[in-house]
């Protein structure tokens, strides 16, 4: 029986850095020969589509709750196919997971704990990498596309602080984003091969 896969999630508001150091730490696993996949929340199921149209269509007319709940759902089903991937012995490396429902909802006034009682079934991952950047920064580097409810500056200064409070509470491991890619990278590198006793570079 392999050896089971690790769970690596990459956590951060929009325009933190996280689509390109998940290619870059892909790249890097591929030539070391580490089996793995990519994922991402919302997923690619039913519900996790649903979730991503909501998002995009402009108009936030779901209570916080609702989005909590929704968001949650597409986990459940999610974590179900994550599971068997890493039984498998493959490892997962995840944009976004329950610290992101935890963090934008929480920002939109959902009271914290009942949302970690809603994540209670989820996988705990091995390794969460929080992308830090100012919002005012990453508003700018998504600016080229339409923004999703999601994006607002106050908004986000509150899921930023949210996000500082659970590293501080050593739930994630804190990376600043505002230096240039290849040093994040070298430090993302580090912090995986610590995980997985693989040396990437």
């Amino acid at each position: 029986m392999a050896p089971r896969g690790w769970f690596i999630v990459f956590e951060g508001v929009d325009g933190s850095g996280k689509s390109t150091q998940i290619e870059l730490l892909s790249m890097k696993l591929r030539d070391k020969g580490v089996d793995h996949v990519l994922e991402r929340e919302p997923s690619d199921g039913s519900i996790g589509r649903f979730i991503r149209h909501y998002a995009e269509a402009g108009d936030r007319y779901l209570s916080p709750e609702s989005e909590a709940l929704l968001f949650t759902a597409d986990r459940f089903e999610h974590s179900k196919r994550i599971e068997q991937i890493l039984e498998q012995g493959t490892t997962v490396v995840c944009d976004r997971y329950y610290h992101s429902t935890l963090a934008y909802q929480g920002a939109a006034g959902v009271d914290v704990a009942w949302l970690r009682e809603l994540q209670r079934f989820a996988l705990k991952p091995d390794l969460v990498l929080l992308l830090d950047v100012d919002p005012e920064r990453s508003l700018l580097r998504v600016s080229g596309r339409t923004l999703t409810v999601f994006e607002n500056r106050s908004y986000l200064m509150r899921v930023r602080d949210l996000y500082l409070g659970f590293a501080k509470d050593g739930e994630m491991r804190l990376l600043d984003t505002a230096r240039p890619v290849d040093e994040v990278e070298e430090e993302v590198q580090r912090l995986v091969e610590g995980l997985i006793g693989v040396k990437l570079a």
